[in-house]
């Protein structure tokens, strides 16, 4: 500026100075105006220069107000858009395994075989000790989100490795060749309150899961919990006391494994012909300076079975309740648990043992599965009630160590499991385990699992020590 006052000085004393001034004035004079010609045109390009750093500067400070998404890196976005965030995250899971009887699994548990066999496959937990390293349970995924003025939309697509084989009798699995398998695929929109999710994703009922590095996570041991195509609504409203949440999906049931021979497609779900639905109320708070959660839950579908006598119907519900509750104590530890009731609540849903429906056949015997049977050999379905949950203490002693003891129970009716011989009446488990991250993407864990599983007398109970150790890698 003090460039721009100089010339204002300047020029009315050339208007007011006399027209005698000799050549060599002149002269001088025409030198000073050159000078001050290009002392304003270095000023104008400096101007220039310094708007431009203003707009960077206003600019920056519209992207430090606006949160942005946290991501690893940006694509190009669909059709040629502005960029979108990509998150891939992740992590290697080593996990060397040794357990003292037999099971169903050994990379991972199911429930446990009978002390004397199940005739006439004569499977039995013979005490009989196994051993095994895996790399399975790692996992990897992308998280994708793109926002726009009013509203957000976002994907996820998420792999891991416990892919099974088919005709193993022919060809036996061989781990090493195990190819990935589609563990979360979904997309969605979110605007305001509400959010749409369409895709394969965690169940909406029974949201919470114990922490065992046993996977899947309690499974048929009282924790329902398996992925479910559906489409889901939510909707939340923050209130004095949290944040009151709604969810109503319409899902994808299946109620495998009831019948070798049966393929998703042909799944007694679809035959109903109407989707299953799930709905769940949730609130979301804060006890003693912590996170809090207490949900309800329930899910109603059916089943449609080809029979000798026709179709017959078979009807699966559940309700349920779950909490997450801080202890008030300094360090960070929580109560989680749950416990439900349902009706032919096996399958994706996986209670009951892996027991929802009992099959009457011609010649008065009983069975809860459709393999080595013909369909026209059965005479009528009944549904088999179970009830069960689970209790745990998560108790974090430090930034990197975290401990987990709990315990859970699954247990079907067993009336509704009369004249089936092999029936699992009960299971239930007991764990304690610890993780310890030496470094943010490095750590270590051990688990500790005793699985009992309760069946009729003549055939002996089932029960399994377990010991896990597991290192990891996280991205």
């Amino acid at each position: 500026m003090k460039y721009w006052l100089s010339v204002l000085l300047l020029l009315p004393v050339l208007l007011w100075v006399s027209p005698g001034f000799a050549s060599s004035d002149t002269d001088e004079l025409r030198k000073m105006l050159e000078e001050l010609r290009k002392e304003v045109q270095t000023l104008k390009q400096e101007n220039a220069e310094l708007r431009s750093q203003v707009e960077q500067l206003k600019k920056g400070q519209a992207q430090m107000a606006a949160p942005a998404a946290k991501h690893s890196f940006v694509s190009k976005g669909a059709y040629g858009s502005t960029p979108s965030g990509i998150d891939f995250y992740g992590f290697f899971k080593i996990d060397a395994v040794w357990q003292d009887s037999s099971a169903v699994g050994d990379v991972y548990v199911l429930w446990v075989l009978p002390e004397k066999g199940i005739p006439p496959l004569g499977k039995k937990g013979d005490g009989d000790n196994k051993f095994t390293i895996n790399f399975r349970h790692s996992r990897f995924g992308f998280d994708f989100s793109k926002p726009y003025k009013d509203f957000r939309v976002f994907g996820k697509m998420e792999m891991d490795f416990y892919t099974e084989s088919h005709g193993e009798a022919n060809l036996p699995w061989n781990p090493n060749h195990s190819p990935v398998r589609a563990r979360r695929v979904f997309a969605g929109i979110e605007w305001g309150s509400w959010q749409l999710l369409a895709g394969l994703d965690w169940l909406t009922i029974s949201q919470l899961y114990p922490h065992l590095s046993n996977f899947p996570s309690g499974t048929f041991m009282g924790n329902p919990g398996y992925r479910m195509p559906q489409v889901r609504l939510t909707k939340w409203f923050n209130t004095d006391l949290g944040r009151l949440k709604f969810q109503i999906a319409a899902e994808k049931p299946y109620a495998f494994p009831k019948d070798d021979e049966i393929i998703m497609d042909e799944d007694p779900a679809n035959d109903a012909g109407f989707p299953g639905v799930e709905g769940r109320v949730a609130l979301e708070t804060k006890l003693f300076g912590k996170p809090a959660l207490f949900a309800l839950w329930g899910h109603y579908s059916k089943e449609e079975y080809d029979i000798g006598t026709g179709e017959e119907d078979a009807e699966s519900y559940s309700i349920g309740f779950e909490t997450k509750f801080p202890l008030p104590i300094p360090q960070k530890a929580f109560i989680i648990g749950e416990i439900w009731y349902g009706r032919n609540f096996d399958g994706y849903y996986s209670c009951g043992v892996n027991q929802g429906t009992r099959f009457k056949l011609k010649d008065g015997t009983y069975t809860t599965r459709l393999d080595r049977v013909n369909n026209t050999d059965v005479v009528s379905v009944d549904e088999i009630d179970a009830w069960g949950g689970y209790v745990e203490l998560e108790l974090f002693w430090s930034p990197k160590l975290v401990t987990h003891f709990g315990w859970g129970i699954d247990n079907p009716d067993n009336d509704d499991l009369k004249g089936v011989g092999n029936a699992r009446l009960q299971q239930q488990m007991y764990y304690a385990n610890f993780l310890y991250r030496l470094t943010k993407e490095f750590g270590f864990g051990m688990e500790y699992m005793y699985i009992e599983t309760d069946y009729h007398s003549n055939l002996g109970d089932g029960e399994l020590n377990r010991v896990m150790g597991s290192l990891y890698y996280f991205f």
